[in-house]
């Protein structure tokens, strides 16, 4: 295998600057110690660029035995860049040698030793901060005066965020020097200095555990929560006995798990957050669910003020109460005047339970005006899709599917929908009379090909006058601009079937953008979902509808391209929106057919020159399948998603030769970014790229590219 740091250090001799200063950003990006020997020589070079662009990279990989070169660049380099560089390498390597010069750095500029450039004060500045940081790395206690003392220049930099961060990282008199700051007058300095805390790290803090613990602020009690190991005594004290709430809250989730007395004991707190941590303990459900009593309290605490606490209640009850929960919960999803991440606890909660009865209400819900409580309606009813139940199932799917097509709308969560009604267009999609569904003057819903209502006593006249009524929903959201229904103004009530009388309703939002925002929300569920009609509702739902929808839908489709191999419907539609006039489309289209087999690539191959360079990417995806050769020509599209497309095409089947072909193609056309872009992701392409400089003479253009896309990489992803 060819060794990169012996590759790429030769160009740290090349005449040319740029090349030099490129070579060095490589080598750093390897992160690899055989680089070191090379960049600690080229600190010498006589551009401060490349030695700053070296001292950078030493940061990277440089080794202990480097330090002393360090050392003397930072002292008789003038440039600033070079010694901030300096002292963060020497903060790395955790350089004992190098405290004392990092002291006196911390509190001047010790022109004494160190060479600057004149109206550098800028520079010390700079180095100031990376002095203080690198006497946090490397641990030194011996500098916390040092440090103190520069935090209280008042002719001096805002120091405290940098002091206090290296302070935590000293567990001995850094950290006690830490705590003493949370007794500062200055409001400001203790909130920074409870900030910087808990970066100390639970070893870092073992120290002071016993001051953590008794400490007079809850802030630190606080912080001692987290430090305390689960099982600590300690612990269970501060979750049953500390006088602030917030600490014993957070102390009942870390120890709930391990001590179910504790959780038992936190549910008789009087403060709620103290009681909704015990119901949201890792565990606590099951551990509480044979509490006595435990049902009538969480219904009691679904009304408490504290949304919280009610939240957590509505959560608790399907394992504490089983089935019987669904009618507690229907109607707290149903309570508008609850707030709102209680009603979508509910919903959550409904959408757990493998019961019919949980269906109805979720179908409300996704009526509702309010938008997360409808996606979370919908999205309980796509995991009840997967319950154990053949009838729930099949009741989720119907949901989805109403929704889908535009059957449910804004005035079903406020019970404004007829439920004979409701039953009848169910019914008649179970029946295939998918889509043929009419809305009369009132909202309800009749079949398209019935006769039309009679004039009301009321005098609505919708027959009388002969109205012709929208086929289905989605006929009503485009011919009438997202009305749902064709209404007389001069009818503000009107009787409905059984003698009831509905209200106009009068939407929140407008009955356009809720119920077509229901139909979006659907067709996002219905893209993970597996069930019986699905894919026929989506074939159905592409065809004519808004421009939005329809690249939702196909968007949807792609996606469960991904997973399930599309019906034989979905396929042939994807095909046919290859010639869309809608990006949107074309893209999603173009993807589910590169998820749908080989012989999608004969209908994507003349997408690969569409005008959208995401529908191109897709193409290039499919097409390289079946036909690698052919995606050689993306690598010198202008769009970078489509030469990331290629590059990945032509790696996953493992083409070396058009993958070496493809390279060269981004090198010859200067693209770094992408040839970066490919070396960052795809270890292969980064060993062609060394290959390339180690194999013969290269250009010097084409070198620079190829460095520079090196040098951008980040060693801790791409590694040695």
């Amino acid at each position: 295998m060819t060794d990169p740091a012996r590759v790429i250090s030769p160009y740290l001799r090349a005449p040319e600057e740029p090349i030099r200063c490129a070579a060095a950003r490589a080598l750093g990006a390897l992160g690899d110690e055989h680089a070191a020997p090379a960049l600690v020589g080229a600190l010498l070079d006589p551009d401060p660029d490349v030695r700053a662009d070296a001292m950078s990279a030493l940061v990277r990989c440089a080794r202990p035995e480097d330090a002393p070169a360090i050392r003397h660049s930072l002292k008789g380099d003038p440039v600033g860049e070079v010694k901030t560089a300096a002292v963060r390498t020497l903060g790395r390597l955790k350089d004992e040698a190098s405290v004392a010069l990092l002291r006196a750095l911390a509190r001047d500029r010790c022109e004494s030793e160190v060479a600057w450039e004149d109206g550098s004060w800028d520079d010390w500045l700079d180095v100031q901060v990376a002095a203080i940081t690198a006497l946090g790395d490397v641990g030194a206690e011996s500098a916390v005066d040092d440090l103190i003392r520069a935090r209280a220049d008042e002719g001096g930099q805002d120091l405290d965020h940098v002091v206090f961060a290296a302070l935590a990282k000293m567990p001995g008199r850094g950290v006690a020097a830490l705590l003493d700051f949370l007794k500062d007058g200055d409001a400001q300095v203790r909130r920074r200095a409870l900030a910087a805390l808990p970066h100390a790290g639970r070893d870092g803090l073992a120290s002071v555990r016993d001051r953590l613990v008794h400490d007079p602020s809850p802030g630190v009690r606080r912080i001692a929560v987290d430090s305390l190991d689960a099982g600590d005594a300690a612990l269970a004290t501060l979750a049953l006995k500390d006088p602030d709430a917030s600490v014993r809250a957070a102390a009942v989730l870390r120890v709930a798990a391990a001590r179910p007395d504790v959780a038992r004991a936190a549910l008789a707190a009087p403060e709620p957050e103290v009681r909704a941590a015990a119901l949201e303990a890792p565990g606590a459900h099951a551990t509480l669910a044979g509490e006595p009593g435990l049902a009538a309290t969480l219904q009691t605490w679904l009304r408490d003020p504290d949304a919280r606490l009610a939240a957590a209640s509505a959560a608790a009850l399907p394992k504490v109460m089983g089935a019987a929960a669904v009618s507690v919960l229907r109607e707290t999803a149903a309570d508008k005047e609850r707030p709102t991440e209680v009603r979508l606890a509910a919903l959550e909660s409904l959408g757990t339970m493998d019961s019919t009865a949980a269906v109805p209400p979720l179908r409300a819900a996704a009526a509702d005006t309010v938008r997360q409580v409808r996606l979370a309606a919908l999205a309980a009813a796509g995991s009840l899709t997967h319950a154990g139940s053949a009838d729930v199932r099949r009741g989720a799917r119907e949901v989805l599917i109403d929704a889908l097509r535009g059957r449910i709308r804004t005035g079903e969560a406020d019970g404004g929908m007829d439920v004979a009604h409701d039953a009848a267009g169910r019914a008649a999609s179970r029946s295939g009379e998918s889509g043929r569904i009419a809305l009369t003057p009132e909202g309800g819903m009749v079949r398209a090909d019935a006769p039309a209502p009679e004039a009301s006593a009321a005098g609505s006249g919708a027959g009388a006058e002969g109205r012709t009524y929208p086929r289905s929903t989605l006929d009503a959201i485009q011919e009438a601009g997202g009305a749902t229904a064709l209404r007389p103004d001069d009818a503000p009530r009107s009787p409905v079937p059984g003698g009831r009388v509905r209200s106009r309703r009068v939407p929140v939002e407008g009955a356009d953008d809720v119920e077509t925002d229901i139909r979006l929300l659907a067709v996002r569920v219905l893209a993970d979902c597996v069930a019986d009609g699905i894919d026929e509702s989506l074939a159905e739902a592409a065809e004519g509808a808004t421009s939005d929808l329809r690249a939702a839908v196909f968007e949807a489709i792609a996606q469960r391209a991904a997973g399930i191999p599309p019906a034989p419907i979905l396929e042939t539609l994807l095909v046919r929106a290859l010639g869309d006039d809608d990006a949107r489309v074309r893209c999603a289209a173009a993807r589910g057919l590169a998820k749908a087999g080989r012989d999608a690539a004969p209908h994507l191959a003349t997408l690969l020159d569409d005008a959208d360079a995401s529908v191109r990417a897709a193409a290039v995806t499919a097409v390289a399948a079946v036909d690698p050769g052919r995606v050689v020509a993306a690598f010198r599209d202008s769009s970078p998603l489509v030469r990331r497309a290629a590059v990945d095409a032509i790696i996953a089947p493992g083409g070396d030769r058009l993958l070496e072909n493809g390279l060269r193609v981004l090198v010859d056309g200067g693209r770094a970014d992408s040839l970066l872009d490919a070396c960052a992701r795809h270890v292969e392409a980064r060993r062609r790229l060394i290959g390339m400089l180690s194999a013969s003479e290269v250009s010097r253009p084409r070198l620079r590219t190829i460095l520079e896309a090196l040098g951008g990489l980040d060693p801790a992803v791409t590694g040695p």
